[in-house]
């Protein structure tokens, strides 16, 4: 592969990367920052809302005698899901 003609392009960079830039006359510079506030309060409370949130839809789709079924197959440890299962429930949406 054979490239021409970048000398052009050489040259723009090179001028761009050795002159500052101009500012405007009459104008403050402009600042480019982003500012984000978190206070523990928020953090908490979102937190609580998620779990309270993920509990009632887990609730909704499952029944109590399911879900005790469920807890006591994970304590005892037999309780055991093959990747393919998790796969397929993924890609089956």
């Amino acid at each position: 592969m054979e490239i021409k003609n970048y000398s052009s392009v050489m040259s723009a960079y090179m001028k761009n990367a050795y002159e500052p830039a101009k500012k405007k006359i009459g104008s403050p510079a402009a600042k480019n920052t982003d500012k984000a506030e978190f206070s523990a309060a928020s953090g908490a409370g979102a937190l609580t809302n998620a779990k309270a949130s993920a509990k009632k839809s887990v609730e909704s789709f499952a029944s109590p005698e399911r879900i005790a079924a469920l807890k006591s197959m994970i304590s005892d440890g037999s309780y055991n899901i093959s990747a393919d299962d998790v796969a397929a429930s993924i890609f089956e949406g």
